[in-house]
């Protein structure tokens, strides 16, 4: 996060792959005396706990564990037992669930619902 503040064009905004990766950028936003969402906005991924109880609070893309969980295990127990020769491709929809670091009004949270349908919608429109 530091080099990317460093570069002589610093983003306006950050996509990390884990919400714990997100907060952690916004420590390094604060540690270089910059404001969150103010000068970059940060979305994280996976909707942990602490998204929700951070200040700011994390905008973050919230998916279903239980059924990543349900499919990867039992993709698994098809591949174990010889009833699938490769593991499946699966996309599982997820949730925009925006909060304060991307400039989100506080103690308001707005949910999206994305998902392959209306990704699909989208493009045929």
């Amino acid at each position: 996060m530091r080099k990317l503040l460093a570069l002589p064009e610093p983003p306006d905004a950050v996509f990390a792959a884990s919400d714990m990766s997100a907060l952690g950028a916004i420590r390094a936003v604060r540690e270089l005396g910059r404001r969150v969402p103010d000068d970059v906005a940060i979305v994280g991924y996976d909707d942990i706990l602490f998204a929700s109880l951070s200040t700011p609070t994390l905008t973050t893309v919230r998916q279903d564990k239980d059924k990543l969980g349900e499919l990867a295990c039992g993709a698994l127990i098809e591949l174990v037992e010889g009833r699938a020769s490769s593991l499946p491709q699966r996309v599982l929809p997820v949730e925009l669930i925006v909060r304060e670091s991307c400039g989100g009004v506080a103690g308001v949270e707005d949910t999206f619902e994305i998902g392959l349908d209306a990704v699909l919608a989208r493009e045929s429109g």
